[in-house]
């Protein structure tokens, strides 16, 4: 059944079930209804002190009206922050574009993770090693699972991000956006609220509800309980005047409103499925402790096939009995990183035949993954090269 999306502008404030839904409805009004406005990044329209709430907060993705969307990046991404990760390296494979936003080429001035698992330490400082526990730092989500795990009912779970000592002033090309989380259970679910001081619609929020949803998902599921609704308080949701999307999504929404105002998950038929974990331990923080187990095991045979390595097949064995879910979130991520090393060097000829081979091989895994072809993250998969392959496989999705 689909479900309801209200907006009421006049409140500031949208609840959705699903942000798929939502995403052209505020594309159209910022446009519309918002003047311009100067910044330092060019002109701009926005939205102050605008409440999002979605109430199925496992639907992450979003797609259509014409928004191809970069779900490789996304999942790496959301892996790299869990595990509290600081390196360029691991999210250049999969957005080379993300080396723009470190000063040093290296590290981030502010990665998510890392401030939430290292809180005080600076992540430009020297890293001795990837063990948590043979580094500085205050583990925020750690802790957060264990006062949750002691008293259900606590109102005080505040993870911080934002940290002035570190960014008020400070001159980098990566200040926080998203700077506050906080987190309570209520009839038997995890409820996340996210303070953020500078959302660009199309960049930004449409990333974050993806991040904190995978985040809160494994907090939920070492907690043993369910997802509620996740909350984002942007205080500047904003859209630039260079941004093509923005434009694109609007002139479709004009042409054809109804066509265009449904979501991935209602008018693609996507669907959605939770992460499964075959847990050990029933402690919630040691569960957290197996996840971050299997979640490195994901990025250092990514980081070994990118470096033209075998990976451990013993490891990645030993992933699919824990977590069906992350063993496909593992193949996708490494078709993807085989299909950039391919590419390098080649024709243009070349790379269309790569890009068609690449196309079939995910549709096959489609077809024979146990999640189904219709598997929301596999959709967004296939879309990504039907679009650079020039096919038109999910119309819906779009080709922009």
């Amino acid at each position: 059944m689909k479900q309801q999306t209200v907006f009421i502008p006049d409140v500031g404030a949208a609840k959705t079930d699903n942000f798929s839904a939502l995403y052209p409805i505020l594309n159209h009004y910022i446009i519309s209804e918002r003047p311009w406005e100067e910044s330092r990044d060019g002109l701009v329209k926005e939205l102050l002190d605008f409440k999002t709430t979605i109430t199925n907060p496992y639907k992450r993705c979003v797609g259509g009206y014409e928004r191809d969307i970069n779900i490789f990046f996304l999942l790496a991404e959301a892996i790299w922050i869990v595990l509290g990760r600081k390196d360029v390296e691991f999210l250049t494979i999969f957005n080379k574009r993300m080396a723009d936003y470190s000063d040093d080429g290296k590290t981030f001035h502010a990665p998510y993770g890392w401030r939430l698992r290292r809180w005080g330490v600076k992540s430009e400082d020297i890293l001795v090693s990837e063990n948590l526990q043979a580094n500085k730092g205050y583990d925020q989500i750690l802790d957060a699972i264990r006062i949750l795990t002691e008293n259900p009912n606590s109102r005080q779970v505040v993870l911080s991000v934002w940290n002035p000592l570190f960014d008020l002033g400070c001159k980098s090309k990566d200040i926080p956006c998203n700077d506050m989380i906080m987190l309570k259970i209520r009839e038997g679910k995890l409820i996340t609220t996210i303070q953020n001081r500078s959302n660009d619609l199309h960049w930004g929020l449409t990333t974050n509800v993806f991040q904190f949803s995978f985040l809160t998902e494994i907090i939920s599921s070492c907690l043993g309980i369910e997802l509620g609704t996740q909350t984002h308080n942007s205080q500047s949701l904003h859209i630039y005047g260079w941004n093509k999307i923005a434009e694109r999504m609007y002139y479709l929404y004009n042409k054809n409103e109804e066509a265009i105002a449904g979501s991935l998950y209602d008018d693609c038929k996507a669907k959605y499925h939770k992460m499964d974990f075959n847990f050990t331990h029933d402690v919630p923080i040691n569960r957290f402790a197996e996840v971050e187990y299997y979640l490195r095991i994901i990025c250092n045979n990514l980081l070994k096939v990118s470096d033209n390595e075998q990976e451990i097949i013993d490891e990645i064995i030993q992933l699919k009995s824990f977590s069906v879910y992350f063993y496909n979130v593992y193949k996708l991520l490494k078709i993807y990183i085989k299909y950039k090393k391919n590419i390098v060097g080649a024709s243009d000829v070349e790379k269309e035949i790569i890009r068609q081979c690449v196309l079939t091989d995910l549709i096959r895994l489609g077809q024979k993954n146990d999640l189904g072809e219709d598997w929301d993250i596999m959709l967004l998969a296939q879309n990504f090269f039907a679009k650079r392959a020039g096919k038109n496989y999910h119309s819906f999705l779009g080709k922009l």
